[in-house]
């Protein structure tokens, strides 16, 4: 509920509610502060450290322009603009892949006499849902690979994500273009009235493999891909040790890996796994399950992909991703075992409708892009009901058809 309010600051809420417990002695120290030694948090304080080795090699400096120069449609500049930061966020920070993509962005939209937010919408939208592409892409997924690490053992690999996240995304482009065509949504075609003179042919040629910080952060990255690809190695060991020898090797300082770690994010993190490690032990999950159990009881197994999935929406949208994920796979993992459906299945269910944060303009990434391309509100909101809708049936149905299967 506080979470939801936005009165207090996420991370004091998280390790307040874990120190209350403790005082109450509901749960023991152990296991009030295990989140802080989960494997998701590992793998995540790693994308942080990686995100920021890429941006800093300049490895991906000149995307931009690379793609205004061969883009000459500002409505196919929007597509390829939106396509490569959901390419970009299945593989770092979207918050880091935006930042890299909005200069370019405000360019392309001055040129073409469009409202900057023309651009910045489907921006916005494309890295949320890019980051479901695949385990490293978004918090949520990495939890959600974690939880079924401690719950089964395995986990999942890079890219198990990616059928139900191109479902998502390939909705996304295909609702957006719809509605343009059909003027559901405004144009925004509106000359920038501005004194500045802006030449995108003047900005650094795209060369992503020059230089020995470029080629060291490329092959590092790809070492760690490629492991957790084929199921070699655990997210955490791959990513964990990729970001170590980043460091090591002097291609990213360690002032600059210290603050790419996001302490807000980790301290939060951290707490609501905590929190959800003390639910477990208490067994206050297991009211709710029972309750969910009673509900998709005749619902098949598509009937129960989607309620799992669009509840995680819900809490997504309400509370946050990363705590939606945090609350719901616990319950996707006792569903499992008392439904008989597969686990994994369950849990991407929750995984997609984590990464769904597309009703209400909180998440990061959007905030960021409203920052730099402002495009109202209501505009986010009016795109995000209907588009969620479609997103989340399309993204049930491959859920179903990939990992329901008994």
């Amino acid at each position: 509920m506080f979470i939801a309010l936005g009165r207090f600051r996420l991370e004091f809420l998280a390790l307040g509610g874990l120190l209350f417990l403790g005082l109450l002695e509901i749960a023991p120290p152990r296991t009030l502060f295990s989140g802080f030694g989960h494997p998701a948090l590992v793998t995540i304080v790693a994308v942080f450290v990686i995100s920021q080795g890429v941006t800093h090699s300049g490895m991906l400096k000149g995307l931009g322009q690379l793609i205004a120069r061969r883009v000459k449609n500002p409505q196919y500049q929007i597509l390829s603009l939106a396509g490569a930061g959901a390419l970009l966020s299945s593989f770092m920070n979207n918050v880091g892949a935006i930042g890299l993509l909005l200069p370019t962005a405000n360019r392309m939209s001055r040129r073409a006499g469009m409202d900057p937010g023309t651009f910045g919408l489907p921006l916005a939208v494309a890295s949320i849902l890019g980051g479901s592409l695949t385990i490293i892409g978004t918090a949520p997924n990495i939890i959600i690979s974690g939880s079924l690490f401690l719950a089964t053992g395995r986990s999942f690999r890079m890219f198990d994500f990616a059928p139900h996240g191109l479902a998502m995304l390939l909705m996304a482009f295909l609702f957006w273009f719809f509605c343009r065509a059909c003027g559901f949504f405004p144009r925004g075609e509106k000359e920038i009235e501005t004194g500045e003179q802006i030449d995108l042919w003047k900005e650094v040629p795209f060369q992503p493999l020059e230089g020995r910080d470029k080629k060291i952060t490329f092959f590092l990255v790809l070492g760690a891909i490629v492991p957790v690809a084929f199921g070699w190695l655990h997210p955490s060991l791959a990513f964990g040790l990729a970001a170590f020898l980043l460091v090591l090797s002097g291609a990213l300082s360690p002032a600059r890996a210290y603050e790419s770690i996001d302490l807000t994010i980790i301290l939060f993190l951290g707490g609501m796994l905590g929190l959800g490690a003390v639910l477990e032990f208490v067994e206050g999950l297991e009211p709710l399950i029972g309750f969910l159990e009673g509900r998709t009881a005749g619902l098949g197994a598509f009937g129960t992909v989607t309620l799992l999935l669009f509840i995680s929406t819900v809490l997504s949208n309400a509370i946050n991703n990363s705590a939606a994920a945090v609350f719901m796979a616990p319950i996707a993992v006792g569903l499992a075992g008392s439904s008989g459906y597969p686990v994994e299945g369950l849990l991407m269910a929750v995984a997609a409708g984590s990464n769904m944060a597309l009703i209400l303009p909180t998440h990061q990434a959007t905030l960021l892009v409203m920052s730099r391309t402002p495009f109202p509100r209501s505009a986010f909101v009016k795109m995000g009901i209907p588009l969620t809708i479609v997103a989340g049936l399309a993204a049930a149905l491959v859920i179903t058809f990939f990992w329901m299967k008994i």
